[in-house]
C-alpha cells in the first residue's frame, strides 16, 4: 500500500471520529448550575465597581455573558423566587409576600425543576432556592435545607445570646443579635460554606450517575446579618466605602414613596427605631456587605472550580442571579422593598456552553426571562403560558436589542423602566382580604386606583434624586407609561391557564 493511500486513509479516520465526537457532544444534555444569592445588587468589579473584591465573579463574567441591565420582577425573597422558577411574573394576588409559595400561588405550574425532571434530570436543591422550603418540595430528587439565617460563630455574639435567653428564656427577642460578625474561622464554619461542601460532594455523585442534572445552590449571604470570616472584613479599609448615591428621598417625591426598612431596624442590635443610622453604623454595614460579596465570591469560585475537577464545566451552563437588589443607604432605605434601582437592578451572569463568552450586554431583560433561557437551551419546549423571552440570541450575539422596556413591583409599587425613563405608581385597592398571616390582601377582584406616581429622567438621573412627575412638560410621558402600567396589569391580573 502506498504511503498517501495510508495517509488518506488516516485523514478520513480522523474526519469521522471528528464528527462523530461532535455529533455525540452535540447531542448529550446539557447540566444546569442554578446559583442564587440573596440580596445582592451587582457590587461586583466586572460590574463597575473597582473597590469590590470579585475575582471568580469577575473570571466568570468572562467566561460568558454578563447582563449590565438585568431587572427582578418583584423586589422580596419569597415573590422573587417564585417567579423566577415559574417563569410567570406577580400580580396583585400572585407571589406578593416574602412568604410567597410557588405552590399555593400557582399549584399547577411547571417550575424549572419540574421541567428538567420530566425531561430526564436528576434535580437538587442546596440551600436557599425557594423562600418557603416546603414549596414544591416533591421536585427535587435530592434536597438539603441549609437554611440558618443568624448562624453566628463568634464566640462573643454567641455568649450574649446565651446571656439575654438566661435572663428573659421567654422574649423571642433574645435570639437577636449583631447586623455583621467577622468570626476567626475557616470559610466552611457558616451555613453558606457548609453548602458549598455539600454540592461540592453532590456534583461528584451526579457525575457518578451519568444522567443530566439541574442542581440549584442557594447561597444565603450577603443577606443580614452580613456574617463572614474575619480575612474577609481585612479586604477593605474605609477608602473602599465610597460609593456614588444619593442619599435623600427623592425631591419631589409622594410621602408613600417613603421606607422605613423594618427589617434592619427591628431585626437587629444598635439600630435605631427611627431616623438614619450614625456614620460609623453606616460604615461598618457597608463594609460588612462588602466583606459577605467577598466570602460569596470565594465560596462560588469553589464551587465552579469543582466542576473543572470533575470535568463537567464543558457541558454545563452556569447561572448566577440574586432574587434582588438592597439598598445601602441610598434615599435614606436599608434593606430592599421598593421599586427604586437599587432594589430592582440585579447581577446575572450565564456561561453557557457554545455560547459567546467574555461579552456585556446592557440589552434590558427581566428575571422571568431566565426561565426560557433555560428550556431553550437544554433543548426542552418550555409551557406556553410563561411570561419571559429567551436569552438565548443575546447569548449568541449580546449587542443585539432585546426588550424595550422591564417591569417590576414591591406589594402595591410597580414601575417600568426603559433606557429613557422610570415611572412608579403606587396602588391601592377597594377591598381586601386577610391571608395567611393576617395580613392585608388585595381581593382577586379588587378595582386599583393610583394613589402616587413617580418618574426619573435616566438618561439626565440615574441616581433617581428629582422625581419630575408633576412638571407639565412631562405630562404626555406621564401619560404614555401610565398605559403601559395599566396594560401590564391586565395581563398578569389574568389567570394564568395550565393546561
Amino acid at each position: 500500500m502506498s504511503k498517501n493511500l495510508l495517509n488518506l486513509k488516516h485523514s478520513i479516520f480522523i474526519l469521522i471520529s471528528f464528527f462523530v465526537c461532535t455529533t455525540l457532544v452535540s447531542q448529550k444534555k446539557q447540566n444546569i448550575l442554578f446559583i442564587g444569592v440573596d440580596d445582592m445588587r451587582p457590587l461586583i468589579n466586572s460590574y463597575g465597581y473597582p473597590q469590590m473584591k470579585t475575582p471568580n465573579l469577575d473570571k466568570l463574567a468572562s467566561e460568558g455573558v454578563q447582563f449590565n441591565q438585568a431587572y427582578t420582577n418583584i423586589a422580596v425573597c419569597g415573590a422573587s423566587r417564585a417567579s423566577i422558577l415559574t417563569g410567570v411574573r406577580g400580580s396583585k394576588s400572585r407571589f406578593v409576600k416574602y412568604y410567597s409559595r410557588a405552590d399555593e400561588d400557582l399549584p399547577k405550574a411547571i417550575t424549572l425543576a419540574k421541567l428538567f425532571k420530566q425531561n430526564g434530570y436528576t434535580t437538587g436543591s442546596i440551600g436557599k432556592i425557594y423562600h418557603e422550603w416546603r414549596d414544591n418540595f416533591d421536585e427535587w430528587d435530592i434536597y438539603r435545607n441549609f437554611r440558618e439565617q443568624r448562624d453566628y460563630q463568634s464566640k462573643k455574639t454567641l455568649r450574649m445570646i446565651e446571656k439575654r435567653e438566661e435572663r428573659n428564656p421567654n422574649n423571642p427577642n433574645n435570639f437577636i443579635g449583631p447586623a455583621w460578625e467577622y468570626a476567626d474561622v475557616e470559610d466552611d464554619a457558616y451555613t453558606d460554606g457548609k453548602l458549598t461542601d455539600f454540592a461540592i460532594k453532590t456534583l461528584g455523585d451526579f457525575k457518578d450517575s451519568k444522567k443530566p442534572f439541574f442542581l440549584a445552590v442557594g447561597y444565603v449571604s450577603p443577606h443580614l446579618p452580613f456574617i463572614q470570616p474575619k480575612k474577609y472584613g481585612e479586604m477593605y479599609d474605609d477608602s473602599d466605602l465610597t460609593i456614588s448615591r444619593e442619599k435623600t428621598i427623592p425631591k419631589n417625591a409622594h410621602n408613600r414613596a417613603f421606607h422605613n426598612w423594618e427589617e434592619l431596624r427591628n431585626g437587629y442590635l444598635d439600630m435605631p427605631k427611627k431616623g438614619p443610622v450614625s456614620p460609623n453604623i453606616e460604615k461598618e454595614l457597608i463594609k460588612s456587605y462588602y466583606a459577605s460579596v467577598s466570602y460569596l465570591d470565594a465560596l462560588v469560585g469553589k464551587l465552579i472550580k469543582s466542576l473543572d475537577d470533575l470535568g463537567l464545566r464543558d457541558n454545563t451552563t452556569i447561572v448566577f442571579w440574586s432574587d434582588h437588589g438592597f439598598f445601602l443607604g441610598e434615599h435614606g432605605f436599608w434593606c430592599k422593598h421598593h421599586t427604586f434601582q437599587e432594589a430592582i437592578h440585579v447581577p446575572l451572569i450565564i456561561s453557557a456552553p457554545n455560547m459567546t463568552k467574555n461579552e456585556k450586554t446592557d440589552a434590558l431583560v427581566e428575571y422571568v426571562d431566565i426561565y426560557p433561557t433555560l428550556s431553550e437551551l437544554a433543548g426542552i419546549e418550555a409551557p406556553d403560558y410563561i411570561h419571559g423571552e429567551s436569552l438565548v440570541p443575546i447569548l449568541k450575539n449580546p449587542s443585539q436589542k432585546f426588550k424595550s422596556e422591564i417591569y417590576s413591583r414591591y406589594q402595591m409599587r410597580e414601575v417600568v423602566q426603559d433606557l429613557d425613563y422610570s415611572y412608579h405608581e403606587i396602588i391601592a385597592y377597594d377591598k381586601y382580604f386577610k391571608d395567611r398571616n393576617g395580613n392585608n390582601t388585595p381581593s382577586p377582584d379588587s378595582n386599583e386606583r393610583v394613589v402616587a406616581k413617580m418618574l426619573f429622567d435616566m438618561r439626565t438621573d440615574k441616581l433617581q434624586s428629582i422625581d419630575i412627575s408633576n412638571e407639565p412638560r412631562y405630562k404626555e410621558v406621564v401619560e404614555k407609561y401610565s398605559k403601559k402600567l395599566l396594560n401590564m396589569r391586565k395581563i398578569t391580573n389574568k389567570p394564568i391557564l395550565i393546561k
